[in-house]
Parts: C-alpha cells; structure tokens; sequence
C-alpha cells in the first residue's frame, strides 16, 4: 500500500476508528518513532535468508508511523513483511496494519550523533579494560616466576658443601605445599584473566566493526516503514521481516559405524554461513529446503504447428516468384500471457515467521539450568512439513556472525538408521573389497544432498556425497575397504575359432574365474560385479555359460543392470576360504557372428 501524504493516511485512520468520523480523520493524533529493534528469528535458506526483528511498544490512541532502522546493505525491498501481535487486545480496540514501505536515506556523519559518541565511549572504555587485563596477566606472570624461585629452593636438600646436617624436611614439605598451593590459585586467576582478555578483544573487535560500518558520513540509512492505526490506547508487539541474500546454509553429515558393524549412526549437521552486515546473537534458527530464488509456477507449455513445406527460393529468382504468386512458409507463435507481478510493499515471496509462540532457549547461564532444560536444548531440530519444502526448528538459539571467512557448524539432529552390511568386490577395477551399509532413513527428516565424513570402529575412513534421502527411503554408503579380503580376476584362456553347422561362423571364448580371499576369521556377503558385452546388432550372439554359481536373483538387478551387461553374484564367502582354499568363481562368454561382419574390439 503507497500512501501519498498525510491527508490520506488521516482519513484512512479516521475511517478505521469510528465509521462515520471522516469529516474529523484530520483531527485524529499522528505520532511517529524510529528504533532498530532486535533481531529475534532467522529462516535460513539455501540462497539467503528471512531476518525478523521484534519490537514492543505502547501505542496511543491515534496514527503511527513506525521506522524500523539499520537494515542491512543488500536487503530485497520486494520482501519487507510486517505484522502485528496485540495479545489479549480486543478485537475492536486492536491496531491495525496499514502498510509497510521500504525507505532509504541520506545517513548522518556518526561521529557527532548520540550513536556515535556512545559507540566510541563504549569503544574507549573496552580498550582501556583490554589493557589492564593484559598488564594483570603480565603481572601474573611476573608472580608465578617468584613461586619457581621458592620451589626450587625447597626441592634443595642438600647444602652447598653436600652435607646434610642443615637440611630441614618438615620445613621443605611446608614449602612445597605452599607452593602448589599459590600455583593452583595463580593458575584459576590467569584462565578467569584469558578468558576476560579474550572476551574483551571480541568486544572490541565488534565494536571497531561496527563503527566502520555505520561511521561513513553519507552512508544510506534503510528502514522499513509501518503505519498502524491504533483505534484505543494498547500494547503490540511487531514483527517485520525482510530478505537478505547474503546467508545461506548446507547440510553436512558424520556417518559412523560400530567397529562389529552392530550399529550405525548420522549426525545431521548444518554449516550455517551469512555476511549481511549484522550480528545474529541468540536468534532462534529455522532452515528451510525451500529456495525462494525458484519461480513459484513452472514454464507455459506453448502449442507447435505444422504445415506444408513451401519451396525455398534462390537469389536469382525469388523476387520473382513471389511477385507471381509464389508465398513463403509462414510459422505461427503465440505469445505468452502476462505473468502475476510480484514484490510490492508488504509483499514477500518466502516462508513466513511471525509465529506467536516461542520455542528458543532462555537466556542465561548454561551451568545454572537444571539437567531436563539442558537435555531439551541437546534435543534434534523439530520438523514442521510444508507441503512441497521441509523446515528444520533448532530446540536451541543460536549466534551466527557476520564472517564470509567464518561457517558454523550446528547439531540438527542424530539418526539410527537400520543398516545392513555387504561387500562389494569390482576386481575388473581393483582387487581391494569395499564395505557397503545398506541404510534407510528410519526418522522423519529429510536428508539433503551434502558431504559425509565416513568412520567405523572410531577411524576416519574418508568422505563421500550423501544423496538426498526421504523419510522412510533406502540409500547406500560405503565405509572403504578392508585389508584383509582380496578379490583377483583372471582371464584363464581366450579362443577364436570356426563355428556353426558349416563353419560359416566365428567364435571367440573367454574363460574367467574371480579368486575371493577372505582373511577376516569370519563368514561374510559378498557382492560380486562384472560384466559381459552387449550385443546391438542382431548379426553378433553373445553368450555366457559354464557359471559356477548362479547370478543374483534380486529383481531390481534382473531389471535394469542385467539387461545392460553387468554380472552380479551374491555370494556366502565362509571364513576358511583363505589361500589355497579361497572361493573360486568361474563362468565363460562367447561372442559369435559371421566371418564377414567385422566387430568393433572386445575388451578381456
């Protein structure tokens, strides 16, 4: 909603006020006020991220104006949503929403407005402690010098000619106990002195910050503007929310699997990374799958039309031509309908997040809290289903900084995923076997596409992609390969030779055999894949036979795989197949065709 001028907007509040009170709308008490608010919940997005700052303020009776400053360089102005929450307010006494707009303007030199002049005190008196806490640690240090000194000395048993007759033992013991003592104290003092130092240093840091982003005279000041309409006196609480395409997050994912493969587990993590310009503190954190960047409806399927090839014409006579009669092809196209506007003040194209109830963490000191709200805050990330996109709600708030440099790390949930395990042998390509977990996502999250750090029995075994995974679906990960199982494959002959009734054919066999050596001490599956070639023309016939275990039985491999050339067997590989007894599998392919079709090369 644009509202022009002051006029308008009186006469609209006089209207929402009492009906019939429009000859007196321009009676009725314009206030305006202007404050930043608090940076209250972040939806984050894999391409940016949805800010809402909370304010509370007590409304008089009459038209507000609302100026919700400081918003970040890069904001959408398309995307500035507010909203109101009155409480216990009447209905008919509740204020009401009238437009928000997006404003920018000249800022002022900060150095000589009253933000400016706190900051730098602010600043002044953070360096200043910084300083005194460096000279106490320096002072600190001077003391725990002395404390040595006096441990040396007694710790001296003997006197300086070597005897032993002025040695006092009861004395040394009530000196070295005074001594660990002082240093136990003047260790407790210089961690609690680290600690403020380093505290410090923060505090300056952001300060020094924050000043040379809002310190620039002429910097643009941007800020959301509200208007309400309070028909009586009342207390509300707004919430104004905004786009900021300089924040995203990712999934990142820790799979670990129990050295006797009894049980594994994924840590769900999320790298939360943002460099709009402002400090997230204790924020309660949302992550969306949704992606607002997407177009909200999909392409127009558009009509294509066929008609009679016309003649082309030449240079020389197509003038011509066409003067006698002749025409060209002609090809219609309709054009595309108009498409729905989007953006406009008050407008926004992402996931609301003015919810009314609170599901962040109290503030205060972790160790104060009693063990069940600690257990709460450890808990997995709820999950609220929107439909077509999934949204992940920390138990926890969470302070994200502004750092392009900086990504952050946080817990959404742990999964016990049901698991099964295989080996897999591929000895055309190596004669190592790899350890597979067969996994489905027992929980209710979501799993989206990322990096997984892969363990079992407590080792990094390496990283793989994680694929995106619904619910209750199955899904592969492999865990290396294991030492101790070897899988060697051999062409044990190859010939070429007449065939057919009348030797009108060629032949050419191939004898494999695949050694599987098990040094694990204990019965294992094992997954065995090779191949054969695929004929794509009648005139060739590829055969296998002579199989000394069947192929695999699993209907999706007789599907798709199969049917493409790839041999799976699965196999009861028993500890004893070691050395001289490993597990032999053997089978032959035979291509044959006409002596005069010549072939593209087959590879061994």
């Amino acid at each position: 909603m644009n509202w022009t001028n002051a006029r308008s907007i009186a006469l609209a509040a006089g209207l929402l006020l009492s009906p019939g009170a429009a000859a007196h709308a321009q009676q009725v008490a314009e206030r305006s006020a202007a404050e930043a608010g608090t940076i209250d919940r972040v939806v984050m997005y894999p391409t940016g991220a949805a800010v809402t700052r909370a304010l509370h303020r007590e409304l008089a009776q009459g038209l507000w104006t609302l100026r919700v400053t400081s918003l970040p360089e890069g904001v959408d102005p398309r995307r500035i949503q507010a909203r109101l929450r009155t409480g216990d307010v009447p209905v008919d006494g509740a204020p009401r929403l009238l437009g928000v707009e997006y404003e920018e303007a000249p800022g002022l030199d900060l150095a000589g407005s009253p933000e400016g002049v706190e900051l730098a005190e602010k600043l002044k008196a953070a360096r200043t402690r910084l300083e005194r806490t460096k000279q106490d640690l320096a002072q600190r240090a001077q003391e725990d010098a002395r404390i040595d000194q006096v441990a040396v000395r007694a710790t001296a048993n003997a006197t300086a000619d070597g005897g032993t007759a002025k040695a006092d033992p009861a004395r040394s013991l009530e000196q070295l106990a005074w001594v660990q003592d002082r240093k136990a104290t003047s260790l407790a003092a210089r961690r609690e002195l680290e600690q403020l130092a380093e505290a410090t240093a923060r505090e300056v840091s952001t300060l020094e910050a924050t000043i040379a982003q809002r310190g620039a005279a002429g910097r643009v000041q941007r800020a959301a503007v509200v208007r309400i309409a309070a028909p009586t006196a009342c207390e509300a609480d707004l919430d104004v929310t905004y786009f900021v395409p300089a924040a995203r997050w990712s999934p990142a994912y820790t799979v670990r699997a129990a050295g006797d493969r009894t049980a594994t587990g994924i840590e769900y993590d999320a790298v939360l990374v943002q460099q709009s310009g402002e400090e997230w503190k204790d924020v309660r954190i949302s992550l969306s799958t949704a992606n607002p960047d997407d177009a909200a409806q999909p392409g127009e399927v558009e009509p294509v039309y066929v008609d009679v090839q016309q003649p082309s014409y030449g240079l020389a006579g197509g003038l011509a031509e066409a003067a006698e009669g002749g025409s060209r092809p002609r090809f219609a196209k309709r054009g595309k309908p108009g498409r729905p506007s989007g953006g406009g003040p008050g407008g926004g194209g992402f996931v609301g997040t003015g919810g009314d109830d609170d599901a962040g963490a109290p503030a205060g000191n972790l160790e104060d809290m009693r063990a069940d709200e600690l257990a709460r805050l450890a808990e997995g990330a709820s999950v609220a289903d929107a439909g077509i996109a999934a949204t992940f709600e920390l138990p926890r708030r969470v302070t994200v900084p502004s750092d392009a440099r900086r990504s952050q790390r946080t817990r959404i949930t742990t999964i016990d995923p049901t698991c099964s395990f295989v080996y897999v042998a591929e000895p055309l390509m190596t004669e190592s076997v790899y350890l597979r977990g067969d996994l489905v996502n027992a929980s209710q999250y979501q799993l989206l596409p990322g990096p997984a750090d892969i363990s079992m029995g407590g080792d990094f075994i390496g990283t793989t992609p994680m694929p995106s995974v619904a619910p209750g679906s199955p899904f592969k990960v492999f865990f290396g390969p294991d030492r101790a199982i070897r899988a060697k494959r051999e062409v044990v002959s190859k010939v070429t030779g007449a065939a057919g009734l009348f030797g009108g054919s060629v032949a050419t066999t191939w004898k494999y055999r695949v050694t599987l050596d098990n040094g694990t001490g204990r019965d294992l599956r094992v997954e065995l894949l090779d191949r054969r070639p695929v004929s794509r023309n009648e005139k060739i016939e590829i055969k296998v036979a002579d199989l000394s275990s069947a192929l695999s039985t699993d209907a999706e491999y007789a599907a798709g795989p199969q049917k493409s050339g790839i041999l799976r067997w699965d196999l009861a590989v028993p500890a004893a197949a070691r050395g001289k007894a490993a597990l032999p599998v053997t089978w032959t392919v035979q291509a044959t065709h006409a002596k005069d079709v010549q072939t593209t090369p087959l590879p061994d």
